[in-house]
């Protein structure tokens, strides 16, 4: 098979590929490189929502595709405890799939230097001066390669894979009676048969509200599962009984121990391919972000991406994988877990935890919030696992 050449392929466009790409144009550190996008889809639905917590005074790319921001964060208990967060200069903001994929496509398109493939990627492999991407139709060969395509890794016994699953709809309701300037970050209020369940509510107006039905566990639900559960919290918690569902998501995010590969020879993997994802919650946007700024200040420097320090250190890899650990257990509930640390821990020390940029008085924090007994032996596990 005959392979036509570039500088830069990127094997996947979603929301890592097409960040990078973007950014090394816009920013300038390509100028006069070759790129090619690969991906079999076109990018031209709203197949997801990212969200994220951010400082207000931080500067973003991306801030003119902010669909929604909010100040005001609440947490409930299963019990229903209100618990209303301290997250300081933190606001959790919300991009559409659709709005991002818009914003970056129309700049990316209009650079002469970028080509477009939509195909279905069999493989990538690495040599001695770059890289080979096989398609179902050719073979592309590039200098680098940055791999955002996600598949599941060959896992050891000792791993831990949990899938965040999710279903959310955007309904428009007269009867929503809460704040709309209140977003709920995690509500515990419905049923907990199949792992650590919540929801998160997001009001976009007063009438447009985002819900979402997410769970933490090992195995995903029959499809009619998540809509029975929509409606019940949507009736029986909301007390919303006469609404339109305007659009609809489903998605699925690992959680998992598995240490994955930054680089294999000149491919780079990102987002969650690379690494990217929080193991204890599933948030990959910021760390993806982070990541790439990273990329980027190497490339200016050194000539090359590879010059780059991990955002999730060590450190929160390993509480990450405990935390999981514990889950698998069942022993203390993952409601349970998250009920302790927002009740005694502010909000914005959590937050600071999860984008791992936590002190070790903050991190002692969490851990003092969280019911030690039940945290013990799977440290140990996992620390041992990982020496």
């Amino acid at each position: 098979m005959q392979s036509e050449n570039f500088d830069i392929i990127f094997a996947g466009s979603g929301m890592a590929g097409l960040t990078l790409a973007y950014r090394g144009l816009k920013e300038g550190v390509w100028q006069k490189e070759r790129i090619l996008i690969i991906d079999r889809d076109a990018k031209d639905t709203n197949d997801r929502t990212w969200c994220f917590w951010q400082n207000e005074g931080s500067e973003s790319p991306f801030r003119d595709v902010f669909y929604h921001s909010w100040k005001e964060l609440s947490f409930f208990t299963n019990e229903g405890m209100h618990i209303r967060l301290e997250n300081g200069s933190y606001a959790y903001n919300i991009i559409r799939s659709i709005d991002f994929y818009r914003f970056v496509l129309s700049y990316l398109r209009a650079c002469s230097q970028v080509t477009f493939i939509h195909d279905h990627i069999l493989s990538l492999k690495s040599t001695a001066d770059g890289g080979i991407v096989e398609t179902e139709k050719a073979a592309y060969q590039a200098k680098f390669i940055f791999n955002s395509t996600y598949v599941k890794p060959k896992l050891k016994k000792s791993n831990q894979y949990f899938l965040q699953h999710f279903k959310g709809v955007t309904i428009h309701t007269e009867q929503f009676r809460g704040n709309p300037a209140e977003m709920y970050l995690m509500d515990f209020r419905t049923s907990q048969e199949h792992g650590t369940t919540f929801f998160y509510v997001l009001p976009i107006t007063e009438n447009r509200i985002f819900i979402e039905y997410t769970i933490f566990s090992k195995s995903l639900l029959e499809k009619d599962a998540y809509d029975r559960k929509i409606v019940e919290y949507i009736t029986t918690v909301l007390k919303i009984t006469d609404y339109k569902i305007l659009e609809s998501e489903f998605g699925a995010i690992p959680m998992t121990d598995y240490r994955f590969k930054r680089r294999s020879g000149n491919i780079m993997h990102i987002g969650t391919a690379g690494g990217d994802t929080r193991a204890s919650s599933g948030y990959t946007f910021t760390n993806t972000q982070k990541t790439v700024s990273k990329i980027l200040a190497s490339y200016r420097e050194k000539g090359h991406p590879f010059s780059i320090k991990e955002n999730i250190n060590q450190k929160h890899k390993l509480l990450d994988a405990t935390i999981l650990k514990v889950l698998d257990n069942q022993v203390y509930q993952g409601h349970e877990i998250f009920s302790d640390l927002f009740t005694n821990v502010k909000g914005k020390t959590v937050f600071a935890f999860l984008d791992s940029e936590s002190s070790m008085q903050d991190d002692l924090r969490i851990m003092r919030s969280l019911k030690a007994k039940h945290f013990i032996m799977p440290f140990l596990q996992t620390l041992l696992h990982r020496l």
